[in-house]
């Protein structure tokens, strides 16, 4: 029994620090327009830009920081209408999402046809198609930010969106 702990406890070490999850959330607000006009450039989310992991929760609550990541992925990334509740995703044609630092970008979630989903209000909530790919570099990086790009047509109302994007790390 005691080598078969001892066996355990061996292999638990060896493996290193168990991944994580954690999450972040952006706020965006498309002006509306009783015409509808037509937008090709989305806009930017608040709380995406100059992301800091140092100051982040969980990686504090994890006792990590970002120079130890090996790996970060994103698992999950979804936008959901705040307001109106009566307002829903027809207005909104495609959106991608990226990583950026510096001159470096990589997709990591997009979806297109999104007027034809038929996400209906109130308070509808797009789920995007994740891209499976390790974003340590961007962690490491000086700066990181996740910037947006859109296409549709201005909502009749002003519409405010929420983002949230959850990731996996691997010490």
């Amino acid at each position: 029994m005691r080598a078969l702990f001892l066996s355990f406890a061996a292999l638990a070490f060896a493996c290193g620090p168990l991944p994580f999850t954690t999450e972040m959330k952006g706020e965006a607000v498309i002006q509306g327009s009783p015409l509808g006009q037509f937008f090709n450039v989305f806009p930017p989310l608040s709380g995406f830009a100059n992301l800091d992991f140092d100051q982040n929760q969980d990686f504090k609550n994890n006792d990590a920081t970002r120079a130890m990541v090996k790996t970060m992925k994103v698992t999950s990334l979804t936008l959901r209408i705040v307001s109106p509740p009566s307002q829903d995703f027809s207005f909104l044609e495609s959106l991608e999402f990226a990583v950026k630092s510096g001159d470096l970008e990589e997709k990591v979630a997009s979806k297109t046809a999104i007027d034809r989903l038929g996400l209906a209000a109130p308070n509808p909530t797009l789920k995007l198609d994740v891209v499976n790919v390790d974003l340590a570099a961007f962690v490491h990086a000086p700066t990181m930010s996740i910037i947006t790009r859109g296409t549709g047509h201005q909502p009749a109302q002003e519409t405010r969106l929420e983002a949230t994007v959850k990731f996996q790390v691997g010490l």
